[in-house]
This record gives structure tokens, sequence and C-alpha cells, in this order.
């Protein structure tokens, strides 16, 4: 593979399945927070609430505009929506807990 390849492939706007992914990615993380006791506090001050796919994935934004200035997801190539996987994951592990990406078989029970 070309440096030229790998770029192209690496620079294209997140998949269709990484957008599914990234939402039962979300919804997951927060099943597994709330179970943990793991507030929102530990990541937005000043904020009691349990956690919600909608919250993650605010978290999730926040670090995609940390990281790249991006405000949505729609705007991540493949390669950064691993790059914030990275991120979020290594942030939650703090908690002991870690989600696996979701992918084919696993995103909405969808099988491929």
């Amino acid at each position: 593979m070309s440096l030229n390849d790998y770029t192209a492939k690496h620079d294209q706007i997140r998949s269709d399945r990484q957008n599914r992914s990234l939402h039962k990615y979300c919804e997951e993380v927060a099943v597994e927070l709330n179970n943990a006791g793991v507030s929102m506090s530990a990541f937005v001050k000043d904020i009691q609430a349990d956690h919600t796919k909608e919250s993650v994935k605010e978290l999730w934004r926040a670090f995609a505009r940390v990281k790249y200035g991006k405000k949505s997801t729609t705007e991540l190539t493949t390669k950064e929506i691993n790059d914030v996987y990275d991120e979020v994951n290594r942030h939650i592990a703090q908690f002991g807990i870690h989600i696996q990406f979701p992918s084919g078989e696993n995103i909405y029970g969808e099988i491929n």
C-alpha cells in the first residue's frame, strides 16, 4: 500500500457502520458508568446526573473538539474516530470500565 493509498483511506469521513458503532458504544458506556456509580460530575463539573447515550456522545464530541477542532462526529475521519475512541476508552478505564468499540454483529444486533 502506498503512502497516498494509506492517507486516502484514513482521511475518509467516518462510515455509516462507524456511526452506528459510535452510538452503540455511547449507550454501553453510559450503562457501565451508571452501574459503576460514576457520576457525570467526574467529567463535567457541578453536574449530578446519570449517564445517557447522549451525554456520552457529548463527551465524545468534547474530545473531538479538543483533538481535532471538529464539532460534529460527521466531520471525523475514520482514523479520527479510532483516535477519539482511544481517548474516551483511556479515560473511562480509570473507573475500571472497558467497552470494545462495536463492530458488525454487535451493532444493534446486526449481523454482516
